[in-house]
């Protein structure tokens, strides 16, 4: 579709654009796949000028979560826009884009995994006053996806509000138990030394401080094994970051002196700087993407990727109450006794982006010929 778009308007003026949540996920999701059918030649790597020239047609390739990352398009007519997850989109970028379609035969082409209902773009496909043509699917139409992969992604999402929505592409509520699966995730680790240590930590000062310690264990599982909660709002008494500091110190004793990597609440600048003075802890800001990280979290527990001790009485409290706000009519958890959740869902989703781009970068590695791979 493309392909077909970009050529048929070659001699037209005005931009070709790919819009996606950044480049990184517009190389992820739309180029690569076209190299794969089409080959390097035709389908070209994005520069320094954010331009890749598809099938010999330059074509701006931009992020679009955010209105100022497209800031460069503003007065310039788009002849063809290909849209990459669109729902995650800014709707001020999309109300840009929209405008920018001023030419007799612009186009616009996009693509999504469905939202909440009220979600805006769910409100824009609505609508009357629109020439539109939208199609809809089930993972199950996918034709190119090997039969066993659909399993595992329908075995992953079983029982969540991503089911219905990255498998069945219902545009669902969230409702219920934000983790349903919490209790098929309690288990104790098997017997041996650790291969790795790991921490995760959610800020509070009057909120709750939580922390929690993760072994890697020989079967290929990190093992939530101790927690560390403390609320001042609850004791009245407030803590410093050096007693905080402290704290960490006394709950990581018993961890081998190598640096252990912890992943940190990225708005706890001043505790961030105090662990680093200390050199004990390789700190890493935490990827605080709310939902992508319930998400990802969801599907360690699902997969069995991560458990939990049955030690950590904290963390199964929170668990059994984490739950979806129905009332907001949108994705958003109710944010109560949810820290050590919020520290549990930093680790997988950090640990999830740090793994892909070791394989991203493992694979630009073995392609250029250099033999180099990750440990």
């Amino acid at each position: 579709m493309i392909p077909n778009a970009l050529i048929e308007r070659r001699e037209e003026k005005g931009l070709n654009l790919i819009l996606g949540v950044s480049k990184g996920t517009i190389e992820r999701n739309v180029l690569q796949p076209m190299r794969e059918i089409f080959g390097g030649r035709l389908i070209g790597q994005i520069n320094s000028r954010n331009i890749a020239v598809v099938c010999g047609c330059p074509v701006y390739c931009l992020g679009a979560e955010k209105v100022n990352q497209v800031s460069k398009i503003v007065g310039s007519s788009v002849k063809y826009c290909y849209g990459d997850e669109i729902a995650k989109w800014s709707p001020d970028v999309f109300e840009q884009i929209k405008a920018r379609l001023d030419r007799p035969g612009s186009r616009f082409d996009g693509a999504c995994n469905p939202e909440y209902p009220s979600h805006w773009l769910k409100q824009f496909i609505d609508r009357d006053d629109i020439d539109k043509y939208v199609q809809k699917y089930t993972i199950d139409d996918n034709p190119f996806l090997p039969p066993e992969f659909v399993e595992n992604l329908k075995r992953e999402y079983s029982g969540t509000v991503f089911y219905q929505r990255y498998i069945l592409g219902e545009w669902a509520l969230a409702e219920g138990l934000i983790y349903p699966m919490a209790g098929d995730a309690v288990a104790e680790p098997p017997e041996g030394e650790p291969l790795k240590y790991a921490l995760s930590i959610d800020y509070g000062t009057e909120n709750a401080f939580a922390a929690l310690i993760w072994e890697y264990h020989s079967d290929g599982v990190w093992y939530a094994v101790d927690e560390y909660y403390y609320s001042g709002r609850d004791t009245g008494v407030t803590k410093t970051d050096e007693e905080y500091g402290q704290d960490i110190d006394a709950f990581t004793e018993r961890i081998p002196d190598a640096k252990i990597k912890t992943v940190v609440d990225p708005s706890a600048a001043s505790f961030i700087a105090l662990l680093q003075r200390k050199k004990r802890y390789g700190v890493i800001q935490a990827d605080n993407a709310v939902l992508d990280g319930i998400r990802d979290t969801a599907t360690a527990m699902q997969t069995g990727r991560i458990k939990i001790s049955p030690r950590l009485k904290n963390w199964r409290k929170e668990a059994d109450g984490y739950a979806w706000d129905d009332s907001s009519g949108e994705d958003r958890p109710i944010k109560v006794n949810d820290h050590l959740m919020d520290s549990m869902r930093y680790f997988v989703r950090t640990f999830q982006i740090m793994a892909r781009k070791k394989r991203e970068v493992n694979a630009i590695e073995n392609l250029s010929g250099l033999g180099y791979s990750w440990r």
